[in-house]
């Protein structure tokens, strides 16, 4: 049963790595590209921008005038009888009445207050909100391509490890089946070395499962077919240097969110010069045109047909609503305090997130040359305790001890590099970035 799961991890490893080798190798760069072409929820978003770009228009905002025609028929069969006191009676049966009508008009406000001009403002204040919900959507959709596909160099990194500390496992069973052949080892020793080998087997199988859901979930960014076979480059490209005081400018000026707190300000504001804009009165001037043509079989008029132009101004004010504007205007400055707070509170946010992940990100560079460091030590290690276990001179157990070491120092630093990238990351869509530089 041993050797049979042993056979097994090996017939996976042959098989699926080959195709990994062959298939398509994505950079950085070709995961970005294909998911700010693809990503569906980023092209939602980008509709959502276009309809407000549309909107933006000065019909939309009232500064044009409304023009309605109208036209129409009307015909009627009808008994008449009809006895006049002069004696005379005029009756008429299936007696035709039919009339025609037409008319255009044309009604335009001249002004209302400026509120047509706030209102085209607060068309171009929701697109620019519109163009920020598209960019947050944008560095948050990158942020966690990233983060799954350096998960993926993690991970391939790691199954690189486990890959050759299955072929030393390989070699010291062969060492400790020799040993036992000759009368040297001993059984217990031999199974040891399966057992190891196997752990390691099983490792590297679970290894290879999680790069297969990491990679359907990078599909699923891209929106690609899930099953769409890829692989990585097999290094992490750390950032040179990260200013903090650089960063935190960039963020006071690019941040996506904090932006768009900052516009939910503005449009506050606007609002308030809206209501504003209602106690003026409002001036206008109409004109239209109508035509009508009758005629009928019965009745005093056998035809009758006027046409003529009709003119005029009008102009409306509110004497009096209740104080429902002073109520409105109130209501109004209570929403612009409460969006300076909500900006103010937001930006402070931003910035202890900031900090404290700038914080962690050097702790973790800290961390990065200190397991480099172990990692050599265990290296150095783990190849004296192979030699000396060659030569007979190293029991089993304390071979695999030193392999342990050194497995754990590579899983340490390999996770220590990804955390690195994940906070460079972090602090690049905190900064308004986007793309890392």
């Amino acid at each position: 049963m041993i050797r049979f799961f042993q056979y097994l991890a090996l017939v996976i490893v042959v098989v699926i790595t080959p195709k990994l080798v062959s298939a398509q190798i994505l950079t950085e760069a070709d995961v970005m590209a294909i998911v700010l072409e693809n990503n569906y929820s980023i092209r939602v978003t980008r509709l959502d921008e276009k309809v407000l770009n549309n909107n933006v228009t000065p019909g939309n905002a009232g500064f044009l005038p409304q023009v309605d025609a109208t036209a129409g028929t009307n015909n009627s069969i009808t008994n008449a009888r009809q006895e006049y006191l002069s004696g005379q009676v005029n009756e008429r049966d299936n007696a035709k009445s039919g009339s025609v009508n037409a008319g255009a008009s044309l009604n335009w406000t001249l002004f209302d207050g400026m509120r047509m001009f706030t209102s085209y403002d607060m068309l171009k204040q929701e697109l620019k909100a519109g163009e920020l919900r598209t960019r947050l959507q944008i560095g948050s959709t990158l942020s966690n391509a990233l983060m799954v596909y350096y998960n993926i160099v993690q991970l391939k990194q790691k199954k690189s490890v486990f890959e050759k500390a299955v072929k030393l496992g390989q070699e010291r069973v062969g060492i400790a089946n020799d040993m036992l052949m000759l009368g040297a080892g001993s059984r217990l020793g031999l199974l040891q070395a399966e057992v190891d080998l196997n752990t390691d087997n099983s490792e590297l199988i679970n290894l290879q499962d999680r790069i297969t859901e990491a990679s359907i979930a990078l599909n699923q960014l891209m929106a690609r077919d899930a099953a769409t076979q890829f692989t990585v480059e097999d290094t992490f490209k750390l950032a040179s240097v990260i200013d903090y005081a650089t960063l935190k400018t960039k963020m006071e000026q690019n941040n996506p969110a904090l932006l768009l707190s900052q516009s939910d300000l503005e449009l506050a504001q606007l609002n308030l010069r809206e209501i504003k804009g209602r106690r003026a009165p409002i001036f206008g001037v109409n004109m239209g045109y109508n035509f009508n043509d009758q005629s009928s079989e019965s009745g005093f008029l056998k035809t009758s047909r006027t046409s003529g132009f009709n003119y005029g101004i009008s102009a409306n004010v509110n004497i009096f609503d209740g104080f429902n504007l002073n109520r409105q205007q109130q209501n109004a400055r209570i929403g612009i305090e409460q969006a300076e707070l909500e900006y103010k509170a937001y930006q402070e946010q931003l910035q202890a997130e900031l900090l404290s992940a700038f914080t962690t990100y050097t702790n973790k560079l800290r961390m990065v040359a200190f397991e480099k460091q172990n990692l050599e030590t265990a290296l150095v290690n783990f190849e004296i305790a192979g030699e000396r276990y060659r030569l007979g001179e190293l029991s089993g157990f304390e071979f695999r001890e030193a392999q342990k070491n050194q497995l754990l120092a590579n899983d340490r630093l390999i996770n220590s590099l990804y955390e690195v990238r994940l906070l460079e990351i972090a602090l690049m869509q905190l900064s308004g970035s986007v793309l890392p530089e």
